[in-house]
């Protein structure tokens, strides 16, 4: 009989990811955490059935009890997973990244986007001119290989694990530099993860929800 890890692997398989890896990074998840949860070594609790369900385009309820339909009506393409805050520095804030209880907020912004795309809040005037505070960045595809991010403007997380905004810049084989608008360039890093800027939504373009809706059948 199948067990709620079983149908998240499902899930994740309709959805067109190959394996656990590959949809972890598309969704900028923990790959670790998320591997607990496909191979059955954690439970699922109802907040995060929910975002692996939205992710997957499928039901929390399915994930969790195995009743009702596999295949959910898709999300609105205007609702995007705020997922994270552009500081001073251009830092993206970790422990804002890190999912709460309740599970992450979500967005309503003025024109669609591609699926798995999410969002990052401007806090600050480290990004100015480009950005002001409140505006919010979406991001979207992930980079498949390192030398593909090279001249993308993108959310990096490096591999000792801090996190930012940057234009990236390929210096070697393996290093980059990272660019941004105003505050100093970091030198000859390497990356973990990129995930190229989509656009940007200003502030008091988009609005705050408690959960996203979901369209009728």
């Amino acid at each position: 009989m199948e067990e709620p890890h079983d149908r998240l692997a499902i899930a994740r398989r309709n959805a067109g990811f190959e394996n656990a890896t590959d949809a972890a990074r598309a969704f900028g998840w923990n790959e670790n955490t998320y591997r607990s949860h496909e191979n059955g070594e954690r439970g699922l609790r109802l907040a995060i059935a929910e975002r692996y369900a939205r992710a997957f385009e499928t039901s929390a309820a399915w994930l969790l009890t195995g009743e009702g339909d596999a295949e959910a009506a898709p999300e609105p393409k205007n609702i995007v997973r705020l997922v994270g805050r552009i500081g001073a520095g251009a830092v993206i804030d970790a422990d804002f990244e890190q999912e709460p209880p309740e599970g992450f907020a979500e967005i309503e912004i003025p024109y669609p986007v591609p699926d798995g795309a999410v969002a990052f809040e401007i806090v600050g005037d480290s990004m100015w001119p480009r950005y002001d505070p409140g505006d919010i960045v979406i991001c979207w595809k992930v980079a498949q290989t390192r030398t593909e991010a090279d001249g993308w403007e993108a959310a990096v997380r490096l591999t000792d694990g801090r996190r930012y905004l940057k234009t990236i810049r390929r210096v070697s084989k393996d290093r980059f530099d990272l660019v941004s608008h105003n505050a100093a360039p970091i030198l000859n890093v390497q990356i973990e993860w990129a995930c190229k800027v989509f656009g940007n939504i200003r502030a008091g373009e988009w609005n705050l929800l408690e959960r996203a809706p979901r369209r009728s059948r």
